[in-house]
Formats: structure tokens, C-alpha cells, sequence
């Protein structure tokens, strides 16, 4: 079980040799006009911040990708959600960063790619053996055929979406209408979305921190919206009550924890992640549904209040994932380069 004797803590030497790049889109700005607008997410990136500046290290904030492409003044890249809207926008900062040899949180570009990819994701987890949910690609020809319809329930989301945003619940053809309205709103930027086969039942996330035993972060169930259970947008942006999470150790638990323990054998380095899922307690069905690298880890997150159950404090926990993060690559480029 993870203690306080499983904690990494930067070196007085880490700190001083350490220069964080902190990239996310609201560093710069936690106004409350901003927070009005974008919800929580604002609150997490400062809170994120400060947190890192508390722990000692020198940190620049920003919150564009342009940074990336300047001179190289800083020696680790700690880059969370930015919210961008081109695919593949969470390949590109550890892609830059691996070009450029410096440490970046999270897992290589490759790994990134399985994790920001619904489809992939899903692809991984199937030749695992994993249940996954029925799913197709919206194709762009399709958007513009206003019949276009599929028979029973489903999920619409951006293919490479985060934070359940431009989520659609489909049912029957004038729902269609909607989701096809919602893939060409020209906000999403010609973004491919996904239709996914809508499960009934629970919302089982795993948590998991590199460095912690394996399964030793509890299972939290994530509560939605009534009737559906399906987790919002503006709910995970606190801009409405329906989302709740609690830990969670009934049926399903243990299913949940097996094909993670799959997963993250497949994926692994990658510092902390959230591997999500659907449990039908009525067919004791567990969908792997995707996938989250580099995730929320905001104190009122599954991440950290799975390992505040232990004991952890916030402060502890965002200097382990650093350090194990800092160290972990700090090692690798300090290999030979026969040993490689």
C-alpha cells in the first residue's frame, strides 16, 4: 500500500538545478472573469502553480505552444491540458521536448498518441482482451448527410476530446440531427469525432501514480448526470451539481483493476494516468472506455483523493510525480550510448 515511505521528494540540488516550464492554458490568467467562463480548470492550473512554486522550484508560466519553439530556458517541461483544438495537440509537447532533450511529465509522444486517440486506445485494450464499447468513426462525408442515423444508443464525442467536451447522447434520428450539427460547428476545428455504443451503468475510473505499488490507489466511481449517468462537460467544470465521485469497492472493482494492470503493463513509463471504464452491475460488464495521461490531479480529483486516503498530502503527491518523472529520464539520458 503506498505510504509516506514510497514519496519522492525533489533534492535540494533538483531544486536549485531545475527551471519548470508549467504550460496549460489558463497559467497565465485566473481571473475571476476567466474562472466564470472556463470553470474549474482555471482554479486546478493555478492551484497546479502555486503548488510547484511552494515546492521549491523556479517556474515559468505559459500558455501557448509557441514557448516551445524559443530559446531553451528550462531544464523540465510539466505540461497538463491545454484545451487546444487541432488533433493531436497533446503529442506536440512531449514530441518537442524529446527533440530537444529536455525531461517532459508524462509518456513519450507514442504513448501520448494511444491515450489522446479514442480509437487507438480502444484498438490497445481490445488485443489486451478488454471489453470495449461498439464504436465507428465519423467520417466528414457523413456530417453532411442529414439522414445518416444508427440504431440504439450512443455516445458522440471528438475523437481526441478531453474533458467530456461536445458530448452527445444519440437516440433516435432527430438526436442525429443534433450530433451532426454539433461535428461541423465549425468550433471543433474539422475535428473527426467517434460514435460509441452507450453503456449502461457505472462510472469506474482507476487510478494510477508510477512509483506506487500496482492496484494500490482505490477504484472511485464518478457519478453523471441523472437519468443517464453520462459524465458532462460543464459538470467537470463544477458549472453545474450533477458530478460526484466517491471511492468505490463493489462489483466490478476488481474487473476494473485487472485490465488496468493490462493496460498500464502496455504503456508504462508515463508518471500518473486515469484508465476509465463502464460497469453494467445488471450484466457485470466492465467497458474499458479510454484512457487519460497527464490527467486532472486537482485536490478535488480521483488521482489525488485516492492517494490523500493514504495520507498523502496534495503537495506531496505533485512533488513525487515530479520528481519520479524528473529522474526517471534524467537516468535515461545518462545511459551510454551503446547501453541505449
Amino acid at each position: 500500500m503506498p505510504t509516506l515511505e514510497y514519496l519522492l521528494t525533489p533534492s535540494p540540488e533538483e531544486l536549485a538545478e531545475t527551471h519548470v516550464l508549467f504550460l496549460a492554458r489558463h497559467a497565465l490568467d485566473s481571473s475571476p472573469e476567466r474562472k466564470a467562463k472556463y470553470g474549474y480548470h482555471v482554479t486546478y492550473h493555478a492551484i497546479m502553480l502555486n503548488t510547484l512554486r511552494g515546492l521549491g522550484f523556479r517556474v515559468t508560466p505559459a500558455s501557448e505552444h509557441e514557448v516551445l519553439f524559443g530559446p531553451l530556458d528550462f531544464d523540465f517541461l510539466y505540461a497538463i491540458h491545454s484545451h487546444a483544438i487541432f488533433d493531436g495537440h497533446e503529442l506536440l509537447a512531449p514530441a518537442i521536448a524529446a527533440y530537444r532533450g529536455v525531461p517532459c511529465l508524462g509518456a513519450s509522444a507514442s504513448s501520448r498518441a494511444v491515450s489522446e486517440d479514442k480509437v487507438l486506445a480502444k484498438q490497445l485494450a481490445a488485443s489486451l482482451g478488454l471489453d470495449v464499447a461498439e464504436h465507428r468513426i465519423m467520417q466528414p462525408g457523413e456530417v453532411s448527410n442529414d439522414r445518416f442515423s444508427l440504431p440504439g444508443s450512443w455516445i458522440v464525442k471528438p475523437r481526441g476530446g478531453i474533458a467530456s467536451d461536445a458530448i452527445v447522447k444519440v437516440e433516435n434520428e432527430a438526436d442525429w440531427r443534433d450530433a451532426l450539427t454539433t461535428i461541423a460547428d465549425p468550433r471543433h476545428g474539422g475535428r473527426e469525432f467517434i460514435a460509441e455504443e452507450f453503456v449502461p451503468g457505472l462510472n469506474l475510473t482507476v487510478p494510477i501514480v508510477e512509483g506506487f505499488p500496482p492496484g494500490s490507489l482505490a477504484v472511485f466511481e464518478e457519478r453523471g448526470r441523472p437519468g443517464d449517468n453520462v459524465l458532462t462537460n460543464e459538470a467537470k467544470r463544477g458549472l453545474n451539481s450533477s458530478y460526484k465521485s466517491a471511492p468505490y469497492d463493489g462489483p466490478g472493482a476488481e474487473e476494473v483493476l485487472e485490465a488496468t494492470a493490462r493496460m498500464v503493463a502496455e504503456m508504462s513509463p508515463f508518471d500518473y494516468a486515469r484508465y476509465d471504464f463502464r460497469y453494467d452491475p445488471d450484466t457485470r460488464r466492465a467497458v474499458f472506455i479510454e484512457v487519460n495521461i497527464a490527467c486532472n490531479m486537482a485536490p478535488a480529483s480521483a488521482v489525488y483523493r485516492s492517494a490523500a486516503l493514504h495520507g498523502i498530502k496534495y503537495e506531496e503527491l505533485v512533488g513525487h510525480v515530479l520528481t519520479h518523472s524528473l529522474r526517471r529520464q534524467r537516468k535515461r539520458q545518462k545511459q551510454p550510448q551503446n547501453a541505449r
